[in-house]
């Protein structure tokens, strides 16, 4: 027996051995768990840590990017890497790519000769930062003007964005920036999110039934994830919870939803709640709504200031709430108008709006209030609403066109006492490409042929 009793404690002990780690909480942690794991030879787990390392460490950190960089290209990432060192050669940082055996698969991707040769200038008599440099100096400005990205050169010619006026009546006139131009292949796009960290774009595509991202600085386009990779339905929107490091996509099979709501039909086959890793795209959980809720399609998802998913349902016209470590799903709010999109103010308020208005649900006590327009203010015909410091913010259906717009509330946010007209002429074929992120509202507008544009408003 105490033979037997020995063999199973060591059998034990050699399996909690062979777990991964609890998820790190400081850089300084995430970046030793990295370093092990590249040990290891474990290159998708070095390159989840090195991304958290990221993350959590100080901004713009040549030190941990150039960690990133390495388990991008050890991961099977090579062109994230290669845009990784883009960036530190912006930031005037040389590092050992050319000769670091890490980095053979960025050298064989055909944008290698023309990154080496461009970025020979900026890194000249910089000292070269290697894979064994990389802890961040103690001394080194969290945000330092000479640690901070250089915008991209489409971007440093364009001036000041216009800001709405916080007093008079509603006004138009706002002239957007362009935040950059890039070429995709015919698409329907469906909801936009931008990722600070890495600087680049995420767009949806809808009938497409998937994810792509763009990267700021290089406008080079790539797929991060698919109907296949990630088993989207429909896209119809997506967010980042910049906190936790995760993107959030809903997404639905078309079948016989609208039917259904009808009283024609069943259920829809399937609406789903996608959680992805921001950084890679990896899948790392699915929430489908259980039948016995009946008819549903998402059409929006937001993520509040605690972490907590909230997903909008314009078929069953409710609101469906994800709390932080939770598997399910659970009723938040009902409706009794169809909604369209809608946006937390915080984790109590939530405004919704629907085709004739705006509706302000209290998530405590379930109470829906209709939100009042001073003379002048229109509510009407929302596509995509978004939350930011008083106001709402996002676009417009305005006749046959589309806008861009910013709607003041009083105090007590039951009121919209003016609309600033922040875009008025915006071609889209579908207008919920549109978020904001850092005081930024950027959207998605149509340009010539198959080229989309990304425009800007830098909101008060």
């Amino acid at each position: 027996m105490p033979l037997v009793h020995v063999a199973l404690v060591v059998i034990t002990l050699a399996f909690q051995d062979a777990q991964p780690r609890a998820d790190c909480q400081e850089w300084q942690e995430c970046r030793q768990f990295a370093l092990e794991a590249a040990e290891q030879q474990d290159y998708e787990r070095f390159h989840d840590l090195a991304w958290r390392a990221v993350q959590k460490g100080p901004k713009n950190d040549p030190a941990i990017m150039y960690l990133l960089a390495r388990a991008q290209s050890l991961s099977g990432r090579p062109g994230d890497a290669l845009v990784m060192l883009q960036r530190l050669a912006q930031m005037g940082t040389k590092t050992d790519a050319a000769t670091n055996d890490d980095f053979r698969r960025v050298r064989a991707l055909p944008g290698w000769a023309e990154f080496e040769t461009g970025t020979a200038a900026l890194t000249e008599n910089r000292p070269s930062i290697t894979s064994s440099s990389t802890t961040p100096s103690s001394s080194q400005p969290r945000d330092s003007a000479a640690n901070r990205v250089k915008p991209p050169a489409a971007e440093n010619a364009v001036t000041a964005a216009a800001k709405p006026a916080d007093t008079g009546p509603p006004t138009s006139g706002a002239v957007p920036n362009e935040s950059l131009r890039f070429t995709a292949p015919a698409s329907t796009p469906a909801g936009l999110a931008y990722d600070a960290v890495s600087r680049r774009f995420i767009v949806g595509d809808r009938d497409a039934r998937k994810l792509t991202v763009v990267d700021e600085f290089s406008q080079h386009v790539a797929n991060l994830a698919s109907a296949q990779s990630a088993g989207f339905g429909n896209i119809a929107a997506l967010e980042i919870d910049s906190r936790q490091g995760n993107l959030w996509v809903v997404s639905s099979d078309n079948a016989p939803a609208d039917n259904a709501a009808a009283g024609g039909g069943a259920p829809s086959a399937r609406t789903t709640l996608h959680k992805l890793q921001l950084i890679s795209g990896r899948v790392l959980q699915s929430f489908a709504l259980s039948d016995r809720l009946g008819a549903a399609r998402f059409a929006d998802v937001a993520v509040t200031t605690d972490s907590t998913v909230l997903v909008l349902d314009d078929l069953g016209q409710r609101i469906f709430r994800l709390r932080s470590r939770t598997a399910d799903l659970d009723l938040a709010a009902s409706l009794k108008e169809r909604p369209s999109t809608f946006a937390p103010a915080s984790d109590a308020l939530v405004y919704v709006a629907t085709a004739d208005g705006i509706l302000a649900v209290d998530m405590s006590s379930k109470a829906v209030t209709p939100v009042k327009a001073a003379a002048g203010v229109d509510l009407a015909h929302m596509s995509r609403l978004r939350w930011h410091k008083g106001s709402l913010v996002g676009i417009q259906q305005s006749d046959n066109s589309y806008r861009a717009v910013r709607i003041t509330l009083d105090s007590t946010g039951r009121r919209a006492i003016r609309q600033q007209v922040l875009d008025a002429s915006l071609p889209t074929t579908d207008p919920t490409a549109a978020t904001i992120a850092g005081g930024v509202l950027y959207y998605l507008a149509s340009g010539d042929g198959s080229e989309m544009v990304i425009r800007k408003v830098t909101l008060p």
